[in-house]
């Protein structure tokens, strides 16, 4: 990939390998997005509820199960 800039005009060259691998991956990020996007209300309570812990806090039955909550806490805990 190269980038150009001719007058005032910024442009993108790519190769045809480079644009069949990011049109294999576009639909692997855009799926990884849409995961993240649904749990970040349950993030957002999560985050909330085990701050205020000492111990670990379980998740709510309802919790989305793409998130580690075991991780999350560790992590909430380190910037504590």
């Amino acid at each position: 990939m190269t980038f150009g800039v001719k007058q005032n005009k910024k442009s993108v060259f790519l190769k045809l390998h480079e644009l069949r691998y990011l049109t294999y991956i576009f639909p692997i990020v855009q799926n990884q997005l849409a995961k993240y996007t649904e749990a970040m209300a349950d993030v957002m309570n999560y985050v909330l509820s085990a701050i205020n812990s000492t111990t670990y806090v379980s998740p709510p039955l309802s919790a989305n199960k793409n998130i580690l909550y075991y991780q999350l806490y560790e992590a909430i805990k380190t910037l504590m």
